[in-house]
């Protein structure tokens, strides 16, 4: 997955979301609000998030769909400066999207298909 876009990121929220009780119409803000930061790239620079900002994207980051990321830079004199950044956990968001697929192809009559058969082990 090269770019996240609005359309995979809506679909993991959903997924994530719907079952916190978000409703559609606040998923799809959701999405379009994070796409904003990121547009085309991989990594926002977190001083340019301000509090709210900020709270949101913890929150990303506790359902597995955003990272914060430090960056470690000497400067004159041998001081360290620090970078702090949020990227995408592609890893995370194609698993959900590959779950989400696996759902939709499902046959909900498939949960009791193995019910009574014999186990084996």
């Amino acid at each position: 997955m090269d770019i996240v876009t609005y359309d995979i990121l809506y679909r993991v929220l959903k997924k994530l979301l719907t079952k916190r009780g978000m409703n559609n119409d606040e998923i799809k803000e959701l999405a379009y609000y994070v796409v904003n930061f990121f547009g085309y790239g991989d990594m926002v620079v977190d001083n340019i998030l301000t509090p709210a900002d900020r709270h949101v994207f913890i929150t990303l980051e506790e359902l597995g769909v955003l990272k914060p990321i430090v960056d470690e830079i000497t400067v004159a004199r041998g001081k360290l400066w620090r970078i702090h950044y949020w990227t995408y956990r592609k890893e995370n968001i194609e698993k959900f999207l590959e779950e989400d697929e696996e759902e939709e192809t499902r046959n909900p009559a498939d949960v009791y298909k193995h019910l009574f058969e014999d186990d084996e082990s």
